[in-house]
């Protein structure tokens, strides 16, 4: 305890303050979701006291939070206003409005990101622990658990693993004896039912009374200190009260007595404890007297601020962006192989060296997985000699995987770049929660704040003898389904290499999958410059170029498919095979070319069929591929891989699966000659390996020669293999007739080595230890295009294709504020616009902008981002309301302005249509009709409205509604298929006419507009649904199964009556009128200009709209 008492007493008062903010907080989040405007809250209050935590902790140290630590949370820096942006869900929070208002985050005060699955910080702590344990500042790391997840494995682990590594974790156990409605008394591992325990795994265990805040600060005090000289693991459990709810979703009367919340309430109030304590040491009612009232109504100017401010966008990947130099386009190494096999390296040996060079240029690269160490270097031997080159840098992990991932995932919060390692991939799952929860979600739900690069080695597959369940599978589909890792499993050496080297630099999250059957192939060795191999992400390696059919595979199946393409080559048909290499992403353009021209598709994988990766690229394909084509998968059943090598060749793809299905697309037929055995009374003895991963042998040294008599078991030979030294024992009697291979050389495993002569009816079982189906006998191939009638035929006609290229936005220079408004037009306050109608600000036209201007920008602008000029234009539609004049039409003024450095003009049509705010989808169905008929046209389609000088100041209706600006869209027929970023797939319109009475832009622009607000409501929400569902069914589609609905933005509370009516999920609605306003038929393609830069193949959107007049459209449009 301090000595001090006049500082301790400050200490303590400073407390009680931090304590009543994040109590007041508490109720102010509670009173909001009590009346609906927001919809989260966990409270803290009871557990006010961890923050006693925070005198005794500085700058160096990191806290991985409890959901309940709002008050430490606050004494450790974050603001107020930060819990209250997260409440609301608002782009200026810590997550950009991702995470739930509890989970906070803030990697300046090193406070770790929380996450709902409770009990996983515990893994990342002893993690981040052992990342910063050497610190010459002796940093501690605070996890902070609830009794009830104290009971959750990976906590246990965590536990486990900071004693077996003397790691500096403060393990803080705030027991307020409730895991939401169950008991925990009696029943955790400090307090068994035999009572409190002292010490677990050799912690002692220290328990403090959280409900007396002053008694926490000694203990702390003194752990704290403790922990910073012996760098130990401490164990502080304080017992708390839960003073309400478990959330605003749960009622506690329901499973709690009134006595029990009555007592909680008198005497378990750390605030009132304090304030008791405080007074009796003599503080004056001076310092508590109004302490919460002015607390509180500052906190609600922060809400209110923070309930005010703007709205994240939508983002669409969980992944951070790429450096340039791995992406699509970028330059390829796979290294140079030379024809002295003995300079090569197979794929073990390069990710050895690639990982070694790694190792060598950055000491935060540290490797953490089972038997990794030498004299082992992993079962397979991948890590060999690695430990010795790096003291303490490669390290042997418990039998754990999800200890294996989490201390990892923690390594990388602190800054280090681990590598971990799952031994088999049938193992991923015991991991998954760690990789799911934490790796892929960790730079989504933090906005980049943290980042958590781990690479995961997994090796997986079978193909081997001696493999079976639990040892063969591969679950690649499992990884790929999951947001936020790259996915890659390579087949050869070189990708393998430069693929690794592509994960260090990506510093992105990696599950890197290696097929053990792979990691000894010499036939797709690379050369040692590994530190120049590097591989773009997303980008699939041609193996074998054919015009006939696609074959694509990645992994074990690559050489597969490259064999059965062999066949087929040899009876004329050319396959073109395609490794995809990386999974997540995966290349989609390459394999689609592929279709295009081949119009047969073979998708072959080693994961079980269903919801595999088989299902997810013929399904790309069906969107993407625009002539028929046929499909089929060879992958495994859905079953598991079983142990007895013949029915694994049966169960998983094989050579002889692949070209059967190949010749059947192709129309053909086909039979198998078996292969030739040993002449009777000869039997041919095979190399083997030391294990399943070898895929050849050296042999040293033959025991026996020509004319011996041998007996099954005796010792016969020396082999080196790819992982060990074997000794060869024969398996049969007889005399040695002929040695095939001589001492020195090395063939594959399997290789016919010795001849023996056995007796008549002497008969040794040979188990079958490869696939030789024999050869095969294939006749009748049709080649060229497929047959229309054939079965298992995808078709999109792409002449009647129309898609968007491009959309560019101007808007109004002069941005107007709600004050302005309200200055005009004192009906309604700056606050009350934007609570109404959902507007914060709105452009306008500045001095001497026009919407001429702003069109022909806004033209340039498109023009310019395609590398176009107006002679590669064939029509020019315009939208507008509010045109310059009657005659020249606006079109005839902006292709004026377009073509003025030109000699001659350009006769290209060009007319304005008037649809009001409908007018874009009214324009699409315009330019579609045109580009069914005229496939190689393009389109320029520009929306155009200045309203803003038509508008009466003085009226509250219209006044703050709308904006000025212009846009232009670029559509092309079915003859540019390869530049549409949208497909446009149907439309739908409507009109019925209004008089005026309730919609009117007067033509004499000195008059200014009218509106009827409720009556234009009404349309609205009545027929937007409808028009939308109409463009929906005309496809046979639900709009409720759309990813997306781009409304005209006319007002938020008619966006927000649009989605309850449709019952649509507030996500499934894009809404950006905050600071655009209405800016009539321009505000889908403004939408538009956002959301296509961070669109996902395959989406489809419906966009629906209703104008003056009336007029009301629906679309859908497809991500291509």
């Amino acid at each position: 305890m301090a000595k001090n008492a006049s500082a301790h007493l400050e200490t303590l008062k400073t407390l009680y303050r931090t304590m009543v903010i994040s109590r007041e907080a508490d109720l102010i989040e509670q009173d909001y979701t009590g009346r609906g405007e927001a919809f989260f809250h966990v409270s803290g209050a009871g557990h006010e006291a961890t923050a006693a935590l925070n005198p005794f902790l500085g700058p160096q140290d990191w806290l991985h939070c409890h959901y309940r630590d709002k008050a430490l949370m606050m004494a450790r820096g974050i603001t107020p206003e930060q819990f209250f942006l997260s409440l609301f869900n608002k782009d200026a929070s810590h997550s950009r409005g991702r995470q739930m208002n509890a989970h906070m985050s803030s990697p300046e005060l090193k406070v770790l990101s929380l996450v709902g699955p409770v009990g996983n910080s515990a893994l990342q702590a002893v993690g981040v622990a052992a990342a910063v344990k050497n610190d010459e500042n002796q940093p501690v790391v605070l996890c902070s658990l609830g009794d009830g997840m104290t009971q959750q494995g990976e906590v246990l682990e965590a536990l486990a693993h900071a004693v077996r590594e003397t790691l500096p974790v403060l393990f803080l156990i705030q027991d307020n004896n409730l895991a939401i409605s169950t008991t925990t008394k009696g029943k955790t591992f400090y307090q068994t039912p035999e009572g409190d325990a002292q010490e677990f795994y050799g912690i002692p265990i220290h328990r403090i009374n959280g409900r007396n805040p002053e008694s926490c600060l000694e203990c702390f005090e003194e752990v704290v200190s403790s922990m910073r000289v012996d760098r130990k693991p401490s164990i502080v459990v304080m017992n708390v009260d839960r003073l309400h709810s478990h959330t605003n979703a749960d009622d506690h009367k329901v499973y709690r007595s009134p006595d029990e919340i009555e007592a909680v309430k008198k005497c378990g109030d750390p605030i009132v404890n304090l304030e008791i304590w405080l007074k009796s040491q003599g503080v004056k009612d001076d310092f508590f007297q109004g302490m919460a009232q002015n607390i509180r109504l500052d906190l609600k100017k922060q809400a209110s601020l923070a309930q005010r401010s703007g709205e994240p966008a939508p983002t669409r990947t969980a992944l951070k962006p790429l450096p340039s130099h791995l992406e699509y386009t970028a330059a390829e190494y796979r290294g140079q192989p030379t024809e002295k096999s003995e300079d090569n390296l197979v794929m073990l040996e390069a990710l050895r060296d690639v990982l070694k060079k790694r190792m060598a240029d950055d000491d935060r690269i540290t490797l953490f997985g089972e038997d990794l160490e030498d004299p082992k270097g992993d079962v397979f031997g991948l890590t060999k000699g690695l430990s010795t080159a790096y003291p303490g840098r490669v390290k042997n992990s418990p039998l754990a995987e999800s200890t294996i991932l989490g201390v990892t995932i923690g390594e990388a919060l602190a800054g280090k770049r681990p590598v971990a390692f799952l031994q088999f991939a049938d193992f991923l799952p015991i991991a998954y929660n760690q990789i799911v929860s934490e790796l892929g979600s960790m730079h989504w739900r933090t906005d980049g704040g943290w980042q958590s690069p781990v690479i995961v080695m997994i090796t997986c597959g079978g193909y081997k003898p001696g493999l079976g369940p639990f040892h063969a599978s591969s679950y690649e589909a499992l990884a790929v389904h999951t947001p936020g890792v790259d996915v890659f499993m390579p087949s050869t050496a070189g990708d393998a290499a430069g693929l690794l080297n592509s994960a260090f630099e990506s510093g992105r999250p990696t599950l890197f999958f290696y097929p053990k059957s792979c990691l000894n192939d010499r036939e797709n060795a690379t050369s040692s410059d590994v530190e120049k191999h590097l591989i773009p992400l997303g980008k699939a390696r041609i193996a074998r170029s054919g015009k006939d059919i696609t074959l694509v595979g990645y992994g074990n199946t690559v050489k597969l498919c490259l064999q059965a393409a062999e066949a087929l080559a040899a009876q004329g048909a050319q396959a073109e095979v395609i490794d995809l290499r990386t999974l997540q992403p995966w290349d989609k353009t390459a394999v689609a070319t592929s279709v295009e021209k081949t119009g047969r598709l073979v998708v072959v994988h080693e994961d079980n069929e269903s919801a595999g990766m088989g299902s997810e690229v013929i399904a790309v394909m069906a969107e993407r591929v625009t002539r028929p084509f046929q499909v089929r998968r060879v992958a495994r059943a859905d079953t598991y891989v079983p142990c007895n090598f013949a029915n694994q060749l049966e169960v998983l793809p094989s050579y002889k699966r692949i070209l059967e299905t190949s010749v059947e697309m192709l129309g053909g037929q086909i039979a198998w000659k078996l292969p030739p055995t040993a002449q009777k009374g000869y039997f041919l003895v095979e190399a083997i390996g030391s294990s399943p991963s070898d895929e050849s042998i050296t042999v040293v040294r033959w025991i026996v020669k020509p004319g011996d008599t041998i007996k099954e078991g005796d010792y016969i030979a020396d082999f080196e293999a790819d992982k060990a030294a074997v000794e060869l024992k024969s398996p049969i009697s007889g005399i040695l007739e002929e040695i095939l291979v001589p001492e020195g050389h090395m063939v594959k495993v399997g290789t016919p080595v010795l001849k023996v002569k056995t007796g008549e009816g002497e008969e040794s079982f040979k188990p079958l230890t490869k696939e030789n189906p024999g050869e095969p006998l294939i006749s009748g191939l049709q080649l060229g295009a497929p047959k229309a009638s054939q079965e298992k035929v995808l078709s999109t006609d792409p002449k009647g294709i129309v898609g968007i290229q491009g959309v560019a936005c101007v808007k109004g220079s002069r941005v107007v504020t709600n004050q302005e408004i309200s200055a005009l037009c004192p009906e309604w306050e700056a606050e009350d616009i934007f609570k109404r109608i959902g507007i914060e600000t709105r452009p306008w036209v500045g001095e001497g902008e026009t919407v001429l201007t702003l069109a022909t920008a806004a033209a340039r602008k498109l023009l310019k981002q395609t590398g176009l000029t107006l002679s590669d234009i064939n029509l020019i539609l315009v939208s507008t309301g509010t045109p310059p004049a009657h005659t020249p039409s606006l079109a005839s003024m902006i292709q004026m302005d377009l073509n003025k450095d030109e000699t001659e003009p350009l006769l290209v049509p060009a007319y304005d249509f008037s649809s009001a705010c409908s007018g874009y989808i009214f324009g699409l169905k315009q330019a579609s009709d045109h580009l069914k008929l005229r496939p190689k046209d393009r389109v320029l389609l520009i929306t155009a409205e200045v309203l803003s000088p038509q508008t009466n100041m003085a009226d509250h209706g219209t006044a703050p509604v709308f904006g000025d600006a212009a846009t232009a869209t670029l559509l092309l027929g079915s003859g540019r298929l390869g530049a549409m970023k949208l497909k446009v797939l149907e439309t739908a319109l409507g009109t019925h006419g209004e008089s005026g009475d309730i919609l009117k832009v007067p033509s004499d622009p000195k008059e200014t507009i009218t509106m009827d607000g409720p009556k234009v409501y009404l349309e609205a929400v009545k027929y937007m649904p409808q028009l939308l569902t109409d463009a929906c069914h005309q496809m046979g589609i639900e709009p409720q199964s759309l990813d997306l609905i781009v409304p005209h933005q006319a007002n938020q509370r008619i966006i927000n009556a649009l989605r309850q009516r449709m019952k649509l999920a507030e996500d499934q609605v894009y809404s950006n009128i905050r600071h655009n306003g209405n800016t009539s038929s321009c505000t889908i393609p403004l939408c538009l200009e956002e959301l296509i830069p961070q669109a996902t193949a395959g989406q489809k959107w419906g966009l629906t709209a209703f104008g003056g007049g009336f007029t009301f459209g629906g679309a859908v449009v497809e991500v291509v």
